[in-house]
């Protein structure tokens, strides 16, 4: 029993200490919070204790711990203190971290990098290299990443550092997971995981768990992976990081939906949603839907998991396109320093001729000196001379004038590759977040549908709004082809005599059953034949596009009519609605060239080339168009185009037949 106490005692004083461990650690806080009320003086002690502040709140409060920063920042500057402003844009960098913001993080940290390299610090030139490795693997560029971890393990074993080498052997491996190559992430883990459990290090063995736990369900060894998940998410909460509490909370749940432990992944998700609420990290929201939506599906709650299918589509989507204006901007910046490299080396040559000139200048000077005892030979020489600088300052004058028709070809050239980069923009932006939203929600109902997770009865629920968002969608590709090939190689414009008429009740049955899935009444009072004079498929567009906007912006019970007046040398077509309306200070925008689009009464979507691309259609086939609006009343769009010189003679027969009973009159109406 003597010998059992000992033993006793030693296992009751770490579990103490891990209990009391963070009323520790928030003791320091108050300690070092303390300090810096007591404090006050702007000097190199206060800079220090606002680092060390920001450091300790990064993980937990990152708005205090950006406050900190700056004052850190603030002051370092103020005092030349290089040291202080290292740490202080680091420890901006990691609040970036916190907010899923990888781009501002490594403007940060390359900033702390190259004044850390003035200074010499191993120590701290180690710590910057081993964060920007973790950005770069962050970013999805493991190998990028691998050379600057690799710098950073050398400096911290030969200084011995073990706590830090055990921190890059884990980043290593981090790495080496997005690589795939899962032998050699093991390998870094392992001995990371090694030396932090002889150092007892909780909060840095949290980050070396969530990889083996990764590591461990890339191999499909869910016991293991639950294991690591665990411990991981039982450190993270020891040591209060957000962040980390969020990642290995999703984690835990996926493989506890695995194990189909349900109860429990729920209440792990719900952790994970409260922490995203604080930290508004985008990535960690995507991945939130995504668990979600496999921990609805394996509870055959199909509704909601469609639910979650549909917001994890709609972030993954803004999630990429955001990955991919991060790429298209750093090639707009490549170029632009390859623009500037070629000015530069113009300017070069323009100065080496500048030189050559001022050289040639100086011979002439010397020469008249030394000639000036001989007159003869002075006003043979000067005559010589005379011809020759003539000679040179042609060549010069023919040399500025070819730099100066280059400079304008360049500047053509950029003038012309930017507004081809601003058609690929616009289009890349339509197909990214309007074309491709309703194929998402398309694809999700086919999936639940293709593994009988829907029936057939719940997946006609949504067919009519499916039919809507695919045909309105088809009327956006037309108007954005329409624009593409407007904008890169011009319309040529097919005038022919037609009959309006004709070509408005070839549209209408379509038209009018967009109009009765909102439970709107659309109609028209073209009765009789009316020809024109003008290109068919260009008016087809804008009639389409006017009486498509109708639709999109009037509330279920409104009204649509479509009316034609004959005048002597040109028809007036009217559009009216009695829907929402256009706000007054947006009026400005219609059919100009700022691309204007709202979302309808039912969350429809436009791409804002419609109107615009309509505009252009009536202009070029020599008519006028304009609109009139009240918020809240509804909308009145007008167009003329001119009358053929010679209309058929009689009207033309149509085809009879009842839409429905006007709501006004009761009367019924018929379209011919």
């Amino acid at each position: 029993m003597l010998q059992a106490s000992p033993l006793k005692n030693c296992l009751i004083i770490p579990f103490l200490f891990h209990l009391l461990a963070p009323a520790i650690a928030q003791q320091a806080k108050d300690s070092l919070e303390l300090s810096l009320v007591q404090h006050s003086p702007k000097d190199t002690t206060r800079i220090n204790t606002l680092n060390s502040l920001s450091r300790n709140y990064f993980m937990k409060d990152p708005v205090k711990a950006a406050a900190y920063a700056n004052e850190a920042l603030k002051i370092s500057d103020s005092l030349h203190f290089i040291k202080g402003k290292i740490w202080a844009l680091r420890n901006l960098a990691l609040v970036e971290n916190a907010k899923g913001n990888l781009d501002q993080q490594m403007q940060l940290t390359l900033s702390s990098l190259r004044l850390a390299e003035t200074q010499g610090d191993d120590y701290v030139l180690g710590v910057l290299n081993n964060d920007i490795g973790n950005i770069f693997t962050e970013l999805n560029s493991p190998r990028e990443a691998l050379p600057y971890l690799h710098k950073a393990l050398k400096i911290r074993q030969k200084s011995n550092e073990r706590p830090e080498i055990g921190k890059t052997l884990n980043n290593i491996g981090s790495a080496y997971i997005a690589l795939r190559v899962l032998d050699s992430a093991l390998l870094f883990l392992e001995k990371a995981e090694k030396i932090k459990l002889e150092l007892k290090d909780h909060k840095s063995l949290a980050y070396t768990y969530e990889n083996l736990g990764i590591v461990s369900m890339l191999q499909q060894k869910l016991g293991a992976a639950l294991r690591y998940h665990t411990l991981s998410l039982k450190y993270y909460q020891e040591a209060q990081n957000l962040s980390g509490i969020a990642k290995a909370s999703m984690n835990l749940a996926e493989v506890q939906i695995f194990h189909g432990n349900l109860k429990e992944a729920a209440r792990n998700l719900a952790l994970a949603d409260s922490c995203n609420a604080t930290l508004q990290n985008a990535k960690n929201e995507m991945i939130y839907y995504k668990v979600k939506y496999e921990l609805d599906s394996a509870r055959k709650d199909f509704a909601s998991a469609f639910d979650s299918y549909k917001e994890f589509s709609t972030r993954s989507f803004d999630y990429f396109s955001a990955e991919k204006g991060r790429l298209i901007s750093k090639s707009q910046e490549k170029y632009e320093a390859e623009k500037k490299q070629r000015e530069n080396i113009m300017l070069k040559k323009e100065q080496h001729m500048h030189l050559a000139t001022i050289q040639q200048q100086k011979v002439l000077v010397l020469s008249a000196v030394a000639l000036f005892l001989a007159l003869l030979l002075i006003t043979v020489m000067v005559y010589r001379l005379y011809k020759k600088q003539q000679e040179l300052y042609l060549q010069l004058n023919n040399k500025n004038r070819e730099v100066s028709l280059q400079n304008q070809i360049i500047l053509e050239q950029n003038n012309t590759l930017e507004s081809l980069n601003q058609v690929k923009d616009k289009i890349f932006s339509v197909i990214s977040h309007d074309l491709r939203s309703p194929l998402a929600i398309l694809e999700g109902l086919l999936f639940l549908l293709k593994d009988e997770k829907i029936d057939a009865s719940q997946f006609n629920k949504y067919t009519d709004e499916l039919w809507r968002d695919v045909k309105n969608t088809a009327y956006m590709m037309d108007n954005m082809l329409q624009w593409a090939s407007n904008q890169m190689k011009g319309i040529r414009v097919k005038p022919d005599d037609f009959d309006l008429t004709h070509l408005l009740n070839r549209e209408f049955e379509l038209l009018e059953t967009l109009a009765k899935q909102k439970d709107i009444n659309l109609y028209h009072k073209f009765d009789e034949c009316i020809m024109v004079y003008a290109d068919p498929d260009m008016i087809q567009l804008v009639l389409r596009n006017l009486i498509n906007n109708a639709i999109k912006f009037t509330q279920a019970g409104g009204e649509i009519s479509v009316t034609a007046t004959v005048q002597k040398y040109r028809v007036e077509v009217v559009v009216q609605d009695n829907g929402m309306g256009i706000p007054v200070e947006s009026q400005h925008r219609i059919f100009s060239n700022i691309y204007y689009s709202t979302n309808g009464t039912k969350n429809e979507k436009g791409c804002g080339l419609g109107l615009n691309l309509s505009k252009d259609f009536i202009e070029r086939n020599h008519g006028q168009i304009w609109f009139e609006s009240t918020p809240g009343k509804g909308s009145r769009f007008s167009f003329t185009i001119p009358v053929a010189d010679e209309p058929d003679q009689g009207p033309r027969p149509y085809s009879t037949m009842i839409v429905q009973d006007h709501p006004v009159t009761g009367v019924q109406i018929l379209r011919r």
